[in-house]
């Protein structure tokens, strides 16, 4: 059994610690992992993704984002919901973290949603990871 949304975060995670500007993406990219590059791209983690055939093989490339002095915007990227430990919770006891400062990425019945999000649709899921 392979976890695709782990091996994807641990590459962004890898990414910027070895301070690259791009990276590619597994071959078939599913669709969950899909919706987790736009969330980061609407949150302003990363600069974007695209789609790109690299030896007639379809890839996804990653742009990654960095400040002005040249730091991640990343902190920390950590799973929370393995393939062997699912974590669920109910928006209410759903905590912030730093302050508001991070987010955690939740699979809702509603989709893939940000906390914010989750809260304001009032709907509790699974935590697939949270960032700093």
């Amino acid at each position: 059994m392979r976890d695709n949304v782990s091996d994807m975060l641990v590459r962004i995670k890898n990414g910027q610690q070895a301070k690259l500007f791009e990276i590619n993406l597994f071959n078939p990219v599913p669709k969950n992992c899909l919706q987790i590059l736009n969330i980061l791209y609407k949150e302003g983690y990363i600069r974007g993704f695209k789609k790109v055939f690299i030896y007639k093989k379809l890839y996804i490339k990653v742009l990654l984002k960095y400040d002005l002095n040249g730091n991640s915007v990343i902190k920390k990227i950590i799973r929370v919901s393995k393939p062997g430990r699912r974590i669920y919770t109910s928006i209410k006891s759903l905590w912030k973290i730093k302050s508001g400062l991070g987010i955690f990425i939740i699979s809702t019945p509603k989709g893939i949603l940000t906390d914010n999000d989750a809260r304001i649709l009032n709907t509790g899921g699974e935590i697939i990871c949270y960032i700093i």
